[in-house]
């Protein structure tokens, strides 16, 4: 499924959540990429693609941790370059054309972008 987005300013709390042990662990296990601690946050138009993702999903970040939630979790490629994850987190409220994508590399320094630029991204979504 390709989907095209803008970058945009998240706030600077991802870094914090992948570092946790549980976090950094399944998203290893699962991307089979050690990810670089933070998320290039997209925006998308369409807003019932994130819904769409949280049903076709079958992976998930499981917490082990209270106060934490679960997340769905993505494989895809980002600008046909870098294996990439999308994590959305399960939470009420969550901006429904939000994208948190995770990579091996820092996203802006590897692709060369800023806010405001589009990306586009490949997941592996079977069915779709």
């Amino acid at each position: 499924m390709k989907i095209n987005g803008k970058v945009v300013k998240g706030i600077g709390e991802s870094r914090e959540f992948l570092i946790i042990d549980w976090v950094d662990r399944q998203l290893k296990e699962k991307l089979k990429f050690q990810p670089f601690y933070g998320t290039l946050n997209i925006t998308i138009d369409d807003a019932g693609i994130q819904g769409m993702l949280k049903e076709k999903a079958t992976e998930r970040l499981v917490h082990q941790t209270e106060g934490f939630c679960d997340a769905v979790l993505i494989k895809g490629l980002i600008n046909d370059k870098y294996e990439c994850g999308v994590v959305i987190p399960l939470v009420e409220n969550y901006d429904a054309r939000l994208l948190e994508v995770v990579a091996a590399v820092h996203l802006k320094d590897a692709l060369q972008i800023e806010d405001g630029d589009e990306v586009y991204l490949d997941l592996y979504i079977e069915g779709v």
